[in-house]
C-alpha cells in the first residue's frame, strides 16, 4: 500500500475566500476555477508556471493544488517559500501522473477543475477566455486550447483523435510527419484541420484539460491503471461515451515545454508509454477484434518502442562511429602511402597484427573519450578531442613499443595524430555552427548572440548577473525595451537597440541567436506573442524568472546565482599544472619565435633605442621589468616579437592576467599573459567584480587544456588581448 501524505495550506490567501464581482458565485462552491499540477524534479517550470497563473487571475477565485510525487530536488521547500498560498499534496512515492491529479481533483472546490502540466505558461487570458467558453458550452464537459512548442510553432498535440487500430497503425509508421495534413494518415492528430478554428474534438491533451469539476469527479477522474500517458485519451473517451462535447478553443494559447520531468530517450520511458497505449487498445477495443489481431496489434506496439528506443540510441552511437572512422581510416591510408601500396594489395599487405593496432587504438580512443566526457557535455569541446585522440595515439605507440610482435610505423601513428586532431576538430567546428542555436555549448568558441527584452529596475543587477558567469560563451548585442514609451539609451554599457513592435527586424539585424525575455518587466502575453512572430525563424527563446535566480529554456534550467566560491587549493597553482603551463609556453615560444626571428630580429635591434621599461609586479615582494617599443599599437607585431622573449624566458606566460604596469594583480604570483580568460571577455565586462569573478573561474578549474582552448580562441576571435597597454 502506497504510504501518501497529504498536506494544504490551513487558510490559502483572503483573496481566494471574496466573491468574485465580475462572474459572482453561479453555484454554491468555494472557488471559480480549481488548479492541479502535479510535479516530479520540475521545481523551476512550476515556478514559472505559478508565476503565469498569478497574472492571468484577473478577479476569479482560484485553488490552486501543487502534487508533489516525491521529487528529490526540493521542490517543495523551494515552492513553498515562493508560493505560500498553493495546497501542496506530498507523496513518499511516484504514484504516476493520473493518481496524482486525482488526489488533488476529490478536493477540488472550484466550479471548473483545469488540470496543467508543469512545463507550461498561460497566458494572461487563458483562464478568462476558458471560463467563458465553458459557461457559453452548458453542453461541453471539457475545453482545451491551442498550444505552441517553445520556438511559437503550432503543437499537433493541442487536439488529438481517439486512437482507433488504424490511426494508431499509421503514427507507428510515422506517416503523420510525412504527411501532416492528411486527414486519412494524420488523423491522429486531425490533420487538414485549421488550427485556428474551434471545434468539438475527440481528444485534448493532458498538459491543458479545462474541466467541469462536478462531471470530472462523476467521471472519477484518471484511470489509476495508467501510470504516465494514456490516461488523457481514456478519460476523454469515457466522457463522451456519457454524452458530452470536448470542444477546442484556439482563441487562447499556452506554452508546452513537452516533458521536462521525462526523458524520452530513457528505455522507461518507452516501455511505459508503449504500455499505456496497449492499456487503451486493450480496455476499450479488444472485444471486438479476435485474439489474432489482437496479438498483432500489441507485436506492433512492442515493435514501434523497440524500433524507438533504438533509434536513439543509434543517434547517440553515430559520433563515436565518426570519430573511429576517421581515425582508422587515416592510418590505412597512410600505411597504403608510406609502403605505395595499392588499394587491391592491402587486403593481402595489411596484417592481423596491424588490424590489433587498430583495435588497440580505438578501444583507447573510447576510453579517453568517455573520461573527458566527449560524447556529453564535452561534445564540442575542442580540447577534449585533442585530449581524447593524443591519448589513444600515446598509447599505442606505449603498447607497440613493449609488445614487439604489434609493432608499427612510428611515423604513421605520429601523422596520424596529427591529422586526426586537425580533421576531428574541423567536424566539431562545422558541428558547432550547425547547433550555435542551442544555449550554452560546452566549449564551443562560437559566442551566442543574445537580446535581453524588457527594461525595468533589475535589468542592471541581471546584466551584471551574466557578465559574472565565466562559464557562459555569449554576447549580449542589445537591449530591448517592452514598449516605446520606456526607451532609455544604455543601461550598464549596453545600448538599448529597439522595442518590441520591432523585434524581427531587430533579430534579423543583428543576428541575433538567442532572446532572453525578463519577467516582471515582459509580460507572458508579450511573451507569447513575440515567440509566435519569430516561429519561422531559429531564435531560441528563453525566460529569466521574476526572481532572476534561473533561467528556463526549452530543455533545460540555468541558474546565475551558483558561482562557485573560493577554494583555498586553486588548481591553477598546483606543482603539476604550473610545470605542464611552462611546458606549454615552452614550446610555443620556441616555435613561434624560429618562425618571427627572421622577419623580426632586425627590426628590433634597428629600433633599439626605442625601447621603454615597464615595470611589472607579481607580488609585493616579486617584480621585474619588460622592454617595449612604444608607442605600442605602431609597433604591435615587433613588442610581440619581444613578449615572446619574454614568455621564453619565464618572465610572461601565453595565458595569463592582463599586462598592468606597476599594478598589483588581483591574485599575486599570477604571471601577466600575452591573452588570458579575463581578455576574451574585456570587451563585456564594466566593472572590477566581474573582471575578478573570470580570473577566479580560470584559476580554480585551471588545465594545460584550458590554455589551449584561449589560445584557440584568441586565434578566432582575432581581438586585441592587451588592452591595458594599447594606448601606450
Amino acid at each position: 500500500m502506497t504510504s501518501i501524505k497529504e498536506k494544504t495550506d490551513p487558510s490559502g490567501t483572503p483573496e481566494y475566500h471574496q466573491k468574485s464581482p465580475k462572474y459572482g458565485n453561479t453555484q454554491d462552491v468555494d472557488f471559480d476555477i480549481s488548479i492541479v499540477i502535479v510535479n516530479f524534479n520540475v521545481k523551476e517550470f512550476v515556478a514559472n508556471l505559478l508565476g503565469s497563473l498569478e497574472k492571468a487571475r484577473n478577479e476569479f477565485r482560484l485553488q490552486i493544488f501543487v502534487v508533489d510525487n516525491a521529487s528529490s530536488d526540493g521542490s517543495v521547500g523551494y515552492l513553498k517559500k515562493r508560493f505560500p498560498h498553493v495546497h501542496y499534496i506530498l507523496n513518499d512515492v511516484n504514484v504516476g501522473f493520473g493518481r496524482a491529479n486525482n488526489q488533488a481533483i476529490s478536493k477540488a472546490g472550484g466550479r471548473y477543475t483545469l488540470l496543467i502540466n508543469p512545463d507550461t505558461i498561460v497566458r494572461q487570458d487563458t483562464l478568462e477566455v476558458m471560463y467563458r467558453h465553458m459557461e457559453n458550452r452548458p453542453d461541453t464537459a471539457a475545453a482545451g486550447c491551442k498550444m505552441l512548442n517553445p520556438d511559437g510553432t503550432f503543437a499537433p498535440e493541442s487536439r488529438r483523435s481517439v486512437p482507433t487500430p488504424m490511426t494508431a497503425f499509421y503514427k507507428m509508421l510515422g506517416l503523420p510527419r510525412i504527411f501532416p495534413n492528411s486527414r486519412r494518415f494524420s488523423a491522429y492528430y486531425l490533420g487538414g484541420e485549421d488550427e485556428n478554428r474551434e471545434a468539438s474534438i475527440p481528444v485534448l491533451s493532458g498538459a491543458f484539460m479545462f474541466f467541469r469539476t462536478d462531471i470530472l469527479k462523476n467521471a472519477g477522474g484518471f484511470d489509476e491503471q495508467f501510470f504516465m500517458y494514456g490516461e488523457d485519451i481514456d478519460l476523454c473517451y469515457r466522457i463522451q461515451k456519457l454524452g458530452w462535447n470536448i470542444d477546442y478553443q484556439p482563441a487562447t494559447s499556452i506554452i508546452h515545454y513537452k516533458g521536462e520531468s521525462t526523458k524520452k530517450e530513457n528505455l522507461d520511458y518507452v516501455v511505459t508509454f508503449n504500455k499505456a497505449m496497449y492499456q487503451f487498445f486493450n480496455k476499450h477495443y479488444s472485444f471486438g477484434y479476435t485474439l489474432f489481431f489482437r496479438i498483432f496489434i500489441l507485436s506492433g506496439i512492442v515493435i514501434k518502442g523497440a524500433v524507438s528506443y533504438l533509434s536513439t540510441i543509434f543517434r547517440k552511437l553515430t559520433q563515436p562511429a565518426l570519430d573511429l572512422s576517421v581515425l582508422n581510416i587515416l592510418i590505412i591510408i597512410l600505411f597504403m602511402l608510406r609502403y605505395n601500396i595499392s588499394f587491391e594489395e592491402m587486403a593481402h599487405r595489411y596484417q592481423i597484427e596491424f588490424l590489433s593496432v587498430n583495435l588497440l587504438l580505438s578501444t583507447i580512443f573510447l576510453g579517453s573519450a568517455l573520461y573527458y566526457d566527449l560524447y556529453g557535455k564535452n561534445r564540442f569541446s575542442l580540447p577534449a578531442i585533442i585530449k581524447s585522440t593524443g591519448v589513444a595515439f600515446v598509447g599505442v605507440v606505449l603498447v607497440t613499443f613493449f609488445l614487439r610482435d604489434f609493432a608499427f610505423s612510428r611515423l604513421i601513428l605520429l601523422v596520424s595524430a596529427i591529422t586526426s586532431v586537425l580533421l576531428l576538430s574541423g567536424v566539431r567546428i562545422i558541428q558547432i555552427n550547425r547547433s550555435r542555436k542551442a544555449p550554452n555549448i560546452p566549449g564551443s568558441f562560437l559566442a551566442r548572440r543574445i537580446l535581453l527584452v524588457g527594461l525595468d529596475s533589475k535589468t542592471p543587477e541581471l546584466i551584471r548577473k551574466l557578465r559574472s558567469r565565466a562559464d557562459w560563451n555569449y554576447q549580449l548585442v542589445g537591449l530591448v525595451s517592452q514598449d516605446k514609451s520606456n526607451y532609455q539609451d544604455e543601461v550598464e554599457n549596453v545600448p538599448v537597440v529597439g522595442d518590441l513592435s520591432s523585434m524581427m527586424k531587430l533579430v534579423k539585424y543583428h543576428q541575433v541567436d538567442e532572446i532572453m525575455f525578463t519577467l516582471p518587466a515582459v509580460d507572458h502575453d508579450q511573451i507569447m506573442k513575440t515567440i509566435s512572430e519569430l516561429r519561422e525563424t531559429s531564435v531560441y527563446p528563453r525566460i529569466v524568472a521574476d526572481s532572476m535566480d534561473y533561467i528556463v529554456g526549452k530543455t533545460n534550467v540555468e541558474y546565475l546565482d551558483d558561482l562557485p566560491v573560493i577554494d583555498a587549493n586553486l588548481a591553477y597553482f598546483s606543482r603539476w599544472n604550473l610545470f605542464m603551463k611552462r611546458t606549454l609556453d615552452l614550446a610555443v615560444s620556441t616555435l613561434l619565435l624560429i618562425l618571427m626571428t627572421p622577419l623580426f630580429l632586425a627590426p628590433s635591434l634597428f629600433f633599439h633605442h626605442r625601447k621603454k621599461p615597464l615595470g611589472i609586479r607579481l607580488s609585493d615582494i616579486r617584480s621585474f621589468t619588460i622592454f617595449l617599443f612604444l608607442p605600442y599599437k605602431k609597433y604591435r607585431w615587433i613588442n610581440r616579437y619581444l613578449l615572446l622573449w619574454n614568455v621564453w624566458k619565464g618572465k610572461v606566460s601565453l595565458v595569463g592576467a592582463p599586462i598592468i604596469p606597476g599594478r598589483l594583480p588581483h591574485f599575486a604570483n599570477v604571471k601577466p599573459g600575452l591573452t588570458g580568460f579575463r581578455q576574451l571577455s574585456e570587451n563585456k565586462l564594466y566593472h572590477e567584480e566581474e573582471k575578478q569573478q573570470h580570473e577566479l573561474y580560470y584559476l580554480q578549474n585551471y588545465s594545460v587544456w584550458m590554455d589551449l582552448d584561449v589560445l584557440i580562441k584568441t586565434l578566432i576571435y582575432r581581438r586585441p588581448t592587451l588592452r591595458s597597454i594599447d594606448e601606450m
